[in-house]
């Protein structure tokens, strides 16, 4: 006889099992996803590796590996590219394409010239972030050279274009490696080079829509970047040898030369090449004879003024700001503000091409920012800058100012120790021991300097050394007088 069937026995629930079921599955989903992020990470770390341990590395492996990069980090980057100007973006994928291609073919120094150039440019220019990080990736340069060219070619692969501009880099370096840099393949390389910008050019020109217009643009900013690549290798092997046989001529040893070209790399081609003549003519004690020191101090006095042309321009317009950063009455306020703000226009960008009176655009203040420009555009129609605005622009002009100075510095004191290591008077190449930092104007005469001031409820007598100029530039820090 069949048993009753036993309703007390525990039977699933359907809803139960399946919930019980679903979680089971989650589970195990989730760690098949935290060993295949694990996995990427490990084959990350090890392309990473070896990509840095590959000098030799193209553009398709910064590409490949560049896929690997968390998602997060890619899209700051090109988040911050978008943000450019499409001019700017143009800029930053040929300084790229440049430092890549300097590195790479064993030439840091130009890399490092190049990015010196650039972040000073960034920083006259107000994009302080920019040229921070301009001046980092020259330190990496300095400190490790295959680093800096995969960390390049990385940042490069994630930008839009990046990889193309890689990839011509690469095709240039390979054809010039190929021909082992000799003078006639370069110069056909140059002449293809020219042929292939020409017709990049002629595309543009003779484009018919929009897609052909991309497609031409495109295929110019190529061409722009294989060229420059070219161009500088060139110029650095041409220069080289002529350097070397202006050397030869001399009746320098390799050695000697060798030895002289190593400290003088940074020198302008000219001076380089009157610096050759000093060692050719120097005597047992180094120094060289005193009737050829006014020709050579001449000469390092035109390096002097070439190599500083950019801060002299940044310390005029900055002493003009000095001059009408505090009008005396309202009827000045007008020419000053006009003059203070386009002053500083000439500071951010010393080759802007906006002209006193006329409007600020893209075209002639490309280097500087659209609030500047608004600005000044705004006192042209009438506009007035509040005292606290006159206050920020000259702070801001002085550390504009104060950056273009560290340059200076670095400029002097390199031609100053290879002058003096000569016998050369240092004096009669820079005038003045130190550069002289711009000053407000001195007090209009009848209004003397009071010789003491209250300052927070004490009382401070001017120091016997202290200048007029520095006594009244004192005082006015401090809000004594205006």
């Amino acid at each position: 006889m069949a048993q009753p069937f036993d309703y007390g026995v525990n039977i699933p629930d359907p809803a139960q099992a399946f919930t019980q079921a679903y979680q089971m599955g989650t589970v195990i989903t989730q760690q098949r996803l935290a060993q295949e992020e694990a996995q990427k990470k490990q084959l990350l770390q090890t392309e990473l590796a070896n990509l840095y341990k590959n000098p030799n590395a193209t553009a398709t492996d910064y590409a490949r590996v560049a896929a690997f990069l968390p998602k997060e980090q890619a899209a700051i980057v090109q988040q911050g590219f978008e943000r450019k100007t499409k001019e700017q973006q143009q800029t930053d994928l040929l300084m790229g394409g440049q430092v890549y291609s300097a590195i790479k073919a064993g030439s840091p120094d130009i890399a490092e010239r190049l990015l010196t150039e650039k972040a000073t440019a960034l920083r006259n220019s107000g994009r302080e972030n920019e040229a921070k990080a301009a001046e980092n990736a020259l330190e990496l340069i300095k400190l490790k050279p295959e680093l800096a060219q995969a960390t390049i070619g990385l940042y490069m692969a994630k930008l839009p274009g990046g990889t193309e501009f890689l990839t011509n880099a690469d095709k240039a370096l390979a054809t010039i490696r190929a021909e082992e840099l000799q003078p006639a393949a370069l110069k056909r390389a140059l002449a293809e080079a020219d042929k292939a910008l020409a017709d990049a050019i002629t595309a543009q020109e003779t484009a018919k829509n929009a897609p052909e217009k991309a497609a031409a643009d495109a295929q110019r900013a190529t061409a722009e970047a294989a060229k420059a690549a070219i161009d500088a290798k060139y110029e650095e092997q041409i220069k080289l040898a002529d350097l070397e046989q202006k050397a030869a001529a001399l009746g320098l040893t390799r050695a000697q030369t060798n030895q002289v070209l190593a400290q003088i790399r940074k020198l302008g081609v000219e001076t380089q090449k009157a610096v050759l003549e000093l060692e050719a003519s120097k005597t047992p004690n180094g120094t060289i004879p005193e009737e050829k020191r006014p020709d050579a101090e001449a000469k390092f006095r035109r390096e002097y003024s070439d190599q500083t042309k950019g801060y002299q321009d940044v310390k005029s317009a900055y002493g003009r700001i000095l001059a009408v950063s505090k009008p005396k009455t309202p009827d000045e306020e007008a020419a000053a503000d006009l003059a203070l703000v386009f002053n500083f226009i000439k500071m951010q960008d010393p080759g802007s091409t906006v002209n006193s009176g006329e409007f600020a655009n893209a075209q002639n203040a490309a280097g500087v920012p659209d609030r500047i420009t608004n600005q000044y555009n705004k006192l042209l129609t009438g506009a007035r800058l509040s005292p606290s605005q006159r206050n920020a622009f000259t702070g801001q002009a002085k550390n504009l100012y104060e950056s273009a100075g560290q340059q200076e510095a670095i400029v002097r004191k390199g031609i100053e120790r290879i002058a003096r290591g000569y016998g050369l008077n240092s004096q009669n190449i820079f005038y003045t021991p130190t550069e002289i930092t711009p000053t407000p104007p001195a007090p209009p005469p009848g209004q003397p300097l009071p010789a003491s001031a209250t300052i927070k409820g004490k009382t401070y007598s001017r120091p016997a050394t202290f200048s007029d100029v520095q006594w009244r530039n004192y005082l006015i820090a401090e809000g004594v007088i205006k």
